[in-house]
């Protein structure tokens, strides 16, 4: 069925905006908050699973742990840091995105001992706390092939899993975030980015791969900047962005707390294809240098990180602490940006002619990105009796083209063919279909009696 224009003089058209609901958390896939979990250590972060479970629409746990504790011997894994918090979460709806570090600032063998005892060259070095670490070189043979096989390990057991958002690639500087700011304060030159990256592409043939802005940002500039922008493109990498929010640049003279967004051209880059993902600066470190303050950021940080996450096009977005604590501070934060984060549809308006067929529907999604996967929409004509009902999928209807602040007017041809005289209702369902067993309604800023057990929306009645 294909997108057609105009109407009769059988119209019935009604204006939806009194119907809407702005205020309710909606529970929708494809979006929302994630936890970090397992972040850098093994014990940071855990909180309760009733916490975590609390965060309004929560998407996935980022597990980002050092690749010693997935591997602490060579071809011998640790999977169940892994399988253990698939198998309590996916049930409950949250996924998980990968992140498996080589360099870590409080562990000295973040790359496995193992791994240079294989003959593998590391350069000593203190960290900014103090702690003395091992780092790998970079593009030492030895240490590369020993990390392409951890990651085809890696792949071979959850590439394209249904429960698996992303493989973050943190191969490359502390805490896998490409820089070494917090140690030996190398540049990473382009070649060996390059490297890295096409380590991963091949090991990683269906799961999104997803690249902290540090690793192009920090380490390159002029015409290998460029180059370094492109070849992220050229390959479908996502990027995420650590530690918004973070003193140094919020407070910087430059910048005077308008955001901590430092490369928001890379975000513009992937936003046709992929999906922009935001870390916060650790909350406790927040309070502490007051770049967040006031309950819900009121005081400081909110209205910036605002703009820094439309700016971003943001679609995950991670609190970077303890979930209760979190929640405990920032309880209508966590449910504004649970429905701003990634797309927010509502319909303002539907026009229906009963002679004709043709329903025009004024989409407008309120959320920060376009949705990255395409939803079913399907219409139902029913009688106020009962005795008749239809459900019409309409093929025509794409919602990945309804982009943030601009209203898109629809009109979809039904073939409901000669209706037998009566009173009808006109409802609407948008859908994730999946053969991955991943079906669900997408939630509409609807008030909740408007939908029904099966998630359509009723939106009008004509007669006939």
């Amino acid at each position: 069925m294909s997108v057609i224009a105009a109407a009769s003089a059988s119209l019935v058209a009604k204006d939806l905006r009194d119907a809407q609901d702005s205020a309710r958390v909606l529970s929708n896939p494809d979006k929302g908050w994630y936890h970090h979990y397992y972040d850098n250590s093994l014990g940071k972060y855990l909180g309760s699973d009733e916490s975590i479970a609390s965060i309004p629409n929560m998407h996935h746990l980022f597990l980002r742990f050092a690749w010693s504790f997935l591997e602490p011997e060579e071809g011998k894994f640790n999977w169940a840091l892994i399988d253990d918090i698939v198998g309590k979460w996916y049930p409950r709806g949250v996924k998980v995105s990968l992140s498996i570090t080589c360099n870590e600032t409080g562990i000295k063998y973040a790359t496995p001992k193992w791994v240079f005892d294989a003959g593998a060259k590391g350069n000593i070095v203190k960290a900014r706390w103090g702690d003395e670490i091992v780092e790998p070189q970079i593009d030492d043979p030895v240490f590369m092939e020993k990390l392409e096989n951890l990651h085809r390990a890696i792949a071979a057991r959850y590439d394209g899993k249904p429960f698996i958002v992303d493989m973050t690639l943190a191969s490359l500087g502390n805490w896998g975030e490409g820089h070494y700011s917090a140690s030996s304060h190398i540049k990473v030159p382009l070649e060996a980015i390059k490297k890295h990256i096409d380590l991963y592409k091949r090991c990683y043939k269906r799961s999104r791969l997803t690249i902290g802005d540090d690793w192009i940002g920090n380490n390159l500039d002029g015409g290998d900047l460029e180059e370094g922008r492109k070849y992220v493109v050229k390959n479908g990498l996502a990027y995420r962005d650590d530690s918004i929010l973070v003193e140094w640049h919020y407070f910087a003279k430059v910048n005077q707390g308008k955001d901590s967004l430092l490369r928001p051209e890379f975000f513009d880059d992937i936003y046709p294809y992929a999906p922009g993902t935001i870390e916060l600066e650790h909350y406790k470190s927040t309070l502490k240098s007051g770049s967040w303050k006031g309950r819900n950021g009121s005081e400081e940080g909110a209205a910036a990180l605002r703009r820094a996450l439309k700016r971003a096009h943001c679609t995950y977005l991670g609190y970077h602490g303890y979930a209760d604590e979190y929640a405990r501070d920032n309880p209508e934060f966590l449910r504004e940006m649970a429905n701003k984060v990634g797309y927010w549809y509502f319909i303002n308006s539907a026009d229906f002619d009963p002679k004709t067929g043709r329903l025009t529907l004024e989409w407008e999604n309120r959320g920060m990105a376009h949705a990255f996967k395409r939803y079913a929409l399907f219409v139902k004509i029913r009688s106020c009796d009962g005795k008749f009902e239809r459900v019409f999928p309409i093929a025509s209807a794409d919602n990945r083209k309804w982009e943030p602040d601009t209203p898109v007017s629809e009109t979809y041809a039904i073939p409901v063919g000669d209706l037998p005289s009566g009173e009808y209702a006109v409802s609407v369902l948008l859908k994730k279909t999946s053969p991955k067993g991943e079906a669900r309604p997408i939630e509409l800023g609807f008030k909740e009696e408007l939908r029904d057990s099966g998630g359509f929306y009723k939106i009008l009645k004509f007669e006939k």
